[in-house]
């Protein structure tokens, strides 16, 4: 019984500071600026404004020389209740 009386002593207190900091947020959420997408919010002018483009990709890298392979190991194991046996090539 005791142990039911300890768990509700730390969970009722958590969830009520859960529902005081979720009721506090709230309001700066819905004030929260709605802009579209590709435009952020700029505080000063108090309106949406295009948002700056992204940098070009960079362009790929040169294909590996075609030098030698690397190591290709594959293994295979058996379960068995009481050992586990693994095979590799």
């Amino acid at each position: 019984m005791f142990g039911i009386a300890n768990r509700l002593a730390l969970i009722v207190p958590a969830a009520f500071a859960l529902a005081v900091v979720a009721t506090s947020m709230w309001p700066a959420v819905s004030n929260a600026a709605q802009c579209g997408e590709g435009t952020q919010y700029d505080a000063p002018s108090n309106m949406c404004v295009v948002a700056a483009q992204a940098p070009p990709p960079q362009a790929l890298p040169p294909p590996a020389p075609n030098g030698p392979r690397p190591n290709v190991w594959v293994g295979i194991c058996a379960p068995i209740r009481i050992v586990s046996i693994c095979a590799g090539i």
